[in-house]
């Protein structure tokens, strides 16, 4: 290796020991608002940041992309692997979620709306597939691709690819951290203007050829699904941030100005915290030795030059 190439690494690790530290501290920031913040019911709500643990309810539900499990929030990532020279790394390629579409927690005593926009989601991964030796995309997944206009064939044969899912479902038991306030949410005419933007797509030609994704000339089922869920996000988008004076006010959950902590999760608090341990431990006290091991060595290579 060459001397310039092994300073180069040891510079890169060092980076990333430093910010492996940071990371490590805000982690443990996070551990100890979990664990200080009383668990709160909705009924009994006051605003600011709460801690909140309920039912997930349908506003809307959605088919998430890959498994096609019926839920009320999700979101995926489809990651390319790229060699270079000896070496590659994984790429994302893709990705999304349904951010910007409510649903509701109940805890027995109420529900409250959550605006996942900007959450942390601490969420296993529920669904996953990544192609290898006699491993070909299954049709939800080359279905997938074609639909987003993306390409999982090479000259040399398929893509090496990475398909990973998060969702919630419908009674699944939800874990919030986040901040309740008031805010304007003029959803109950919501289906009659998502009936009426449909209503205009369609007579839309140069809208709809959008829709086609695979410009075969026919609009699938599942790209108008697609087109159905993208509009309606939109729609949502756009209710949730409008104020008109005389609609009601109603109080929501969502991540606040002052405190940024949002976490949404299907774990319970306790396993939530124990996950957030092992990355303080790994974050702190890795970074801090990866660092100093690579400032060491590169002291020692100075002394050389």
């Amino acid at each position: 290796m060459s001397d310039n190439r092994d300073v180069g690494y040891a510079i890169l690790f060092f980076g990333f020991g430093i910010w492996s530290f940071f990371k490590g501290f805000k982690r443990l920031y996070e551990k100890r608002l979990i664990e200080n913040t009383p668990t709160s019911t909705i009924r009994g709500l006051a605003m600011g940041l709460v801690e909140l643990t309920g039912k997930a309810e349908k506003i809307k539900t959605f088919r998430a992309p890959f498994s096609g499990s019926e839920c009320v929030f999700y979101r995926y990532t489809v990651e390319r692997y790229q060699s270079s020279g000896r070496s590659g790394r994984w790429v994302l390629i893709a990705s999304g979620d349904s951010q910007y579409c409510p649903f509701y927690l109940n805890d027995g005593t109420g529900k409250i709306m959550l605006l996942p926009q900007g959450a942390e989601l601490i969420m296993p991964v529920n669904y996953e597939f990544k192609t290898g030796l006699g491993k070909s995309l299954p049709d939800n997944l080359v279905d997938f691709m074609d639909g987003n206009g993306l390409t999982h064939r090479g000259i040399f044969g398929n893509y090496s690819l990475w398909f990973k899912e998060w969702f919630i479902v419908p009674d699944e038991t939800v874990y919030v951290l986040g901040t309740a306030q008031k805010t304007s949410a003029p959803l109950n005419n919501h289906g009659e203007r998502l009936v009426k933007r449909l209503e205009e797509l369609k007579k839309d030609p140069q809208q709809m050829s959008e829709v086609d994704h695979n410009k075969d000339g026919i609009i699938s089922e599942d790209e108008w699904d697609k087109a159905v869920a993208r509009v309606e996000q939109k729609l949502l988008e756009e209710e949730l941030k409008s104020q008109p004076e005389d609609d009601s006010i109603d109080v929501v959950i969502e991540k606040g100005d002052e405190k940024q902590v949002f976490i949404i999760s299907d774990q319970s608090q306790s396993q939530i915290t124990k996950g957030l341990s092992w990355q303080v431990l790994l974050g702190v006290f890795g970074g801090a030795a990866l660092s100093l091991a690579m400032l060491t060595y590169l002291l020692f290579r100075l002394n050389h030059w």
